[in-house]
């Protein structure tokens, strides 16, 4: 018994120890906030630049063509209905940094709490909920996005609630494997010996232990939900014009690629570096986890 506690004690201090060494390697993990800072920033001050919905006097030339980038009184141009491009940018940005940042935590937390209660008690609550996941891992994303959008509606709210049905599973599936390695762990037997209840042992002990992985997942599911969010406004699943979104101007911004390319540069310029600062942010995170094997895609 005592040997058991001794080795798990020296166990997790290994652990603790090799996470607290970790070197400094933070300058893409800044960079990646600093991109998410600024684009958090635009979109806070959206209401600055004016409605999104107005339709300008002077925002059509004497053709009734958009205004080009850098007009006077519309620094990004305006779209094909006089309406200033900046105020429906920051407005649409707005718009998919609440879905990606509501849809990833309710995501990640279902698809935590599964992934920890089957890996931990197995039996017939691991066969049980893991053929639920295996389920919902099987289904095409983007067709069982859409017939999902048409069930709890296109709005913000219903986009929420379908990235998150949509992406749980994923989040449960590696949670699973990560509790499975540390349930036969050292320091989790010590706990179970002592006669620590078992949501106990849970909680003190195997959720603190899946923190990097955690941090990772939220990190890289914040790019895909981003991605699938307005990939489902494009497809006419999502948000509806006239609220704005990234990705209904997107798909607004593409039937005017001939004769007004701004109207699909500048909402794809938005989407494209909010992808990228979330990906900065997990591969910084990657970095600065000295347990970590996998290579940096990055040489910064």
């Amino acid at each position: 018994m005592a040997a058991i506690v001794a080795a798990a004690v020296r166990e997790e201090v290994d652990v603790t120890r090799k996470r607290r060494n970790v070197p400094h390697r933070s300058r893409v993990l800044y960079l990646g906030f600093g991109l998410l800072g600024l684009l958090t920033l635009l979109a806070i001050m959206a209401p600055l630049f004016g409605s999104p919905y107005v339709m300008h006097k002077d925002g059509l030339t004497d053709l009734g063509a958009p205004l080009g980038m850098f007009s006077p009184n519309h620094i990004l141009g305006t779209d094909s209905l006089g309406r200033d491009m900046l105020a429906r940018s920051a407005a649409g940005l707005r718009s998919t940094l609440i879905i990606a940042i509501v849809a990833n935590v309710t995501s990640v937390l279902l698809g935590t709490v599964v992934g920890l209660l089957a890996g931990f008690f197995g039996s017939l609550v691991e066969q049980a909920l893991m053929r639920i996941v295996d389920v919902f891992l099987s289904i095409p994303v983007v067709l069982s996005g859409l017939a999902l959008a048409s069930i709890v509606g296109r709005g913000m709210w219903g986009i929420v609630v379908v990235v998150t049905a949509l992406y749980w599973a994923w989040t449960a599936r590696l949670v699973y494997g990560e509790v499975l390695r540390l349930r036969g762990r050292g320091f989790v037997e010590a706990a179970t010996v002592h006669g620590v209840r078992r949501f106990t042992v849970l909680r003190r002990h195997v959720l603190p232990h899946t923190s990097t992985v955690l941090i990772n997942i939220a990190a890289l599911n914040g790019a895909a939900v981003v991605v699938i969010g307005a990939g489902l406004s494009y497809l006419g699943a999502g948000i509806q014009p006239p609220q704005p979104e990234l990705g209904n101007l997107l798909q607004s911004g593409s039937a005017a690629i001939d004769f007004a390319p701004h109207l699909l540069l500048v909402p794809l310029a938005l989407t494209v570096a909010t992808v990228l600062s979330i990906v900065l942010i997990a591969e910084g995170v990657n970095r600065r986890n000295s347990l970590s094997e996998r290579r940096s895609w990055l040489s910064i």
